[in-house]
């Protein structure tokens, strides 16, 4: 409550009222002049004494500031001995200052043994409209600020020696890895023991090394894994040399004619290191999905982000048979142990997640009755729209819209993603938020937005396909009925449309599932009846391909006008076309597609990682084919965030 203070002229005329009402009632009743004299003298008196002590008590501002600070600060003693915390109370409309403690005192005392009031409302000013930094600088210190407008409370402490002590604390904070060397197993399963052992010192000798330079402690847990125990002071020295030594691996593996790469899953934090060593062995497993060949970092804490280094060549990560064929049990006993089953791809459906889709609907058919694949009837381009209406005549296949799904979802219903593990990109996110519980088969390299309800999850980023995938579960699972023709003709169709007819990405394991699919009746001329392009769609393909323009020599980039839209699928026919062009490494179409949001398909040949550029703008893929989609920039804003990406990319790639 703010005090009540007179100044001397209230004083003054308080007494004249007096005077004033007596004189009128002594006129009334007829007292004498000298009686008058007197009360006047005596008011005056009283006044005077009024004013005498007025100018005895009263305080000025800084005076009772100060006075409170004594009243307050025993109560405050304890605390601010042990951490020394200047804290300024303010009046948050004014910038007033009403209380202050001695702490803040000291710092903002002037040579003169004076409060600097002035500078203390300039910080508070300052922080307040949020254009000063939050720390202050006073005397060559510099101060950690705070504040609170609700409470109107300015708060700072020095914050060097915290900085220190945070930075010292963090260089000796433990950090775990686990190094993989990629394709061990592919490399010797046909060598005799002698060249195995060759091999294995080769590798032995290479850690070794490494180790012994960065003083590091390791041990060798199998033929191909080892794990390492060091700080953080050594892994940040790694991070900032950018994990020089998977380009040296890589290398020294080249020169002894070996196939072999190397990937590390690191994680570093304070106290826990079961913990520490858990999120370890899941950045590896996070590597190994992308591709390997590259390093995945992550703090052991839930609130910091992934970091990756490497991934600068190609995946040639094969998988086994083995894991295939548990991946087939695993995913059957999930199914059997749940009523309904509704599988769905990415947003605007092209053939390899339509296709990827019928076959994991026609896997889970056979194991339950509900089973549907999802699709959005308001989102197909030509080719889709015409494989459904084939799939819709054969009748084998239960093609059900998103709203049809909404409606049939229960509480132990399962959902499988093809095609995509980003719930950004799948087909709805309503219903994705239905289900406890879903399942991930992907080909593509997984990252930070994956389902957090996921129970089984298998990814083969070396895969050709999802559709390639798909089918050899289909084989290992080996029931009847099998795939109709029109099943098998769309499955091949995705396989067809993400390896460009077998000239890319392609595996001996690609082909064994092709001629799987041939011998199903897979016809070659429905699938190009299906995939078939228009002429309003090869005139499209051609307007994007004529605004191509070159970057960095071997790189184009061609970007759509604003005023039209353009599908998914005729973007990435127009990267693949600029693709087919002499000279050309790398390929981004930015177009806006037909639900108004920007989108970029990327491709490339074997020098540009174009799965990284498209990571730091929100999308995904792998090394030579990936793509994003923005939805709060313009195609000129793409542009330029893309160009300055890419320009990064090549410099990196150059260092």
């Amino acid at each position: 409550m703010k005090k009540i203070r007179l100044a001397t002229i209230h004083l003054v005329m308080i007494g004249l009222i007096v005077f004033g009402i007596l004189a009128l009632l002594a006129g009334n009743f007829q007292i004498p002049r000298g009686f008058m004299i007197i009360l006047f003298l005596a008011i005056a008196f009283m006044v005077g004494m009024l004013y005498l002590q007025k100018q005895i008590y009263e305080l000025t501002e800084l005076e009772e500031l100060e006075e409170l600070n004594d009243q307050t600060e025993e109560s405050l003693k304890s605390l601010l001995s042990q951490m020394p915390v200047g804290v300024v109370k303010f009046d948050v409309l004014t910038t007033a200052i009403e209380w202050f403690n001695p702490y803040a005192e000291l710092i903002f005392s002037t040579d003169k043994g004076d409060f600097d009031l002035q500078t203390v409302i300039d910080a508070i000013e300052n922080r307040k409209t949020s254009t000063a930094n939050s720390t202050l600088e006073i005397a060559d210190k510099k101060y950690t600020t705070a504040i609170d407008l609700a409470a109107g409370v300015f708060y700072f402490f020095e914050g060097t020696s915290v900085v220190r002590e945070a930075q010292e604390l963090s260089d000796f904070s433990p950090v775990i890895g686990v190094i993989s060397i990629d394709n061990y197993d592919d490399v010797t399963e046909s060598l005799q023991d002698s060249e195995v052992s060759t091999i294995n010192a080769f590798i032995a000798n290479f850690i070794s090394h490494f180790s012994e330079e960065k003083k590091i402690f390791y041990r060798r847990l199998d033929k191909d894994r080892f794990y390492f125990f060091t700080d953080y002071a050594v892994l940040s020295d790694l991070m900032k040399n950018k994990f020089e030594i998977l380009d040296q691996f890589r290398q020294q593996a080249k020169e002894q004619e070996l196939a072999l790469t190397m990937s590390m899953g690191i994680s570093f934090g304070d106290h826990n290191h079961h913990e520490i060593g858990q999120m370890a062995q899941k950045n590896l497993n996070m590597a190994l999905v992308r591709g390997g060949d590259q390093v995945v970092v992550k703090e052991n804490d839930d609130s910091k982000d992934f970091q990756y280094f490497g991934g600068g060549s190609a995946t040639n990560i094969k998988r086994t048979r083995t894991r295939t064929r548990a991946m087939m049990t695993a995913i059957s006993d999930k199914i059997k142990s749940v009523d309904s089953v509704f599988v769905v791809g990415h947003k605007n459906l092209d053939m390899d997640a339509l296709g990827s889709a019928v076959g994991m609907q026609f896997f889970a058919s056979k194991l339950i009755e509900e089973t549907y694949a999802v699709y959005d009837e308001q989102q197909m381009s030509p080719d889709i729209a015409r494989a459904i209406s084939r799939l819709k005549d054969d009748g084998k296949t239960n093609l059900i819209t998103i709203e049809e799904a909404l409606e049939k979802v229960t509480d132990n219903a399962l959902l499988i993603l093809v095609d995509h593990s980003k719930t950004a990109l799948t087909l709805s996110q309503e219903l994705l938020g239905q289900f406890r519980e879903v399942i991930v088969v992907d080909h593509h390299r997984r990252d930070e937005d994956f389902p957090k309800n996921s129970v089984l999850t298998y990814i083969e980023s070396g895969a050709s396909s999802a559709s390639e995938l798909v089918t050899e579960l289909i084989q290992f699972q080996d029931l009847r009925p099998r795939l109709t023709r029109m099943q098998a003709s769309i499955l091949m169709a995705g396989i067809m449309l993400d390896t460009k007819n077998f000239s890319t990405r392609v595996t001996s394991r690609t082909f064994d599932v092709a001629s799987y699919l041939r011998t199903l009746g897979s016809d070659s001329v429905e699938i190009q009846n299906i995939a078939a392009t228009d002429f309003d769609e090869y005139r499209q393909i051609n307007e994007l391909i004529l605004r191509g323009e070159r970057i960095n020599g071997n790189i184009i980039v061609a970007a759509a006008t604003e005023d039209k839209t353009y599908t998914n699928v005729i973007a990435s026919k127009a990267a693949d076309t600029l693709l087919t062009m002499a000279g050309i490494e790398a390929t981004f179409v930015i177009t806006r597609n037909v639900t108004y949001d920007v989108a970029i398909s990327a491709r490339s040949k074997s020098t540009v990682n174009v799965q990284r550029i498209m990571e730091k703008l929100g999308g995904g893929g792998h090394f030579n084919l990936a793509a994003c989609q923005l939805s709060e920039l313009s195609i000129s804003e793409a542009y330029d965030a893309l160009v300055t990406h890419i320009q990064q990319e090549i410099k990196k790639e150059e260092t």
